[in-house]
Order: C-alpha cells, then sequence, then structure tokens
C-alpha cells in the first residue's frame, strides 16, 4: 500500500488457498476488506501490478512541483506590489477551488478534458494554458514524471539529462 493525502495505491497480496483444516470463513476478523475501508477513508484505486502502482506513483511526486508553481505565483504577485501575505493567502484558496473542482467527478475518465473545454473561448484561462503548452512546459511534466518512473523502476538516478 502507497499512502497519500487523501488516497491510496492498494496492491492486493497474494493469498494461499484455504486448506481442509482452515475454519475461517468471510467473516472472520482477519479477512478485511481493505479497498473499502481505504475507499472510505478516501480514496483507493486497486494496481494490478507493481509496473501499474509504481506508474500512478510518479503522479504523488508532482506535489512539490505544484508548491513550486504556487511559489512562483505568490512570488509573480508580491511583485506585482501585493503583500507577501495577501498574495499566498490568495494563491493558497484560489488553487484549493481548482483541485476541489478537479476532484469533483474525478473518476469520470474526461472530467480533466471537460474542465478545460469550459473555459470561455479566447479567454484569459485558455490563453494561459495556450501560452503555456507553446512553451513546452507540459512537455516538460511529462519529461518528470518519465524520470520519477525510471528512478522508481531502478533504471536511473530520476534525473534527467544535461542540456549541451
Amino acid at each position: 500500500i502507497a499512502k497519500r493525502e487523501g488516497c491510496a495505491l492498494l496492491q492486493p497480496a497474494p493469498v494461499a488457498a484455504p486448506t481442509e483444516n482452515d475454519s475461517n470463513d468471510d467473516s472472520s476478523v482477519g479477512n478485511i476488506d481493505v479497498k473499502s475501508m481505504l475507499d472510505a477513508l478516501g480514496g483507493c484505486v486497486e494496481c494490478a501490478n507493481d509496473d501499474s502502482m509504481n506508474s500512478l506513483m510518479v503522479t504523488t511526486a508532482m506535489m512539490g512541483p505544484v508548491y513550486g508553481v504556487m511559489r512562483n505565483n505568490r512570488d509573480w504577485l508580491v511583485k506585482q506590489g501585493v503583500s507577501p501575505k495577501d498574495a499566498s493567502y490568495f494563491v493558497g484558496r484560489s488553487y484549493l477551488s481548482i483541485v476541489q473542482d478537479a476532484e469533483r467527478d474525478c473518476r469520470d475518465a474526461n472530467r480533466f478534458d471537460d474542465l478545460i473545454e469550459e473555459q470561455t473561448p479566447g479567454g484569459l484561462n485558455e490563453q494561459a494554458l495556450g501560452n503555456l503548452d507553446k512553451q513546452g512546459v507540459l512537455n516538460s511534466y511529462d519529461n518528470a514524471m518519465d524520470a520519477v518512473l525510471s528512478r522508481l523502476q531502478g533504471k536511473s538516478d530520476g534525473s534527467l539529462p544535461s542540456n549541451p
């Protein structure tokens, strides 16, 4: 089990086949439905194998980059004359709202596409996303995630190659 804030990744352990001498049934104390318990505590994704679990774990390594973006947003606001206290509060509350919006109906595989599609055509959000995409920011996230996966798989130390 890999626990992260609000969600757990679960890979079921192999269970030995029962023998004639086993008197336990499904109602025994030893048989706990871990997935249901974790779902009740915030969420669970059951992984079929280590590859799937490692891939999902990569997303948890994006917490630091998100905090880095938030810090950058705060610092930018401060440069615009906003007090550090107000900038920090505003950024934190804005991202909370964004994440709550994303979490709603997140089991729908199209949720994030729908959120992007609902941005006002020609609006500020659509333009900001397009500008970041043109600068390769989204591809940079893919590269960082590939590097984390490589580290989890023991193939590298997780560092990106240096630019010549």
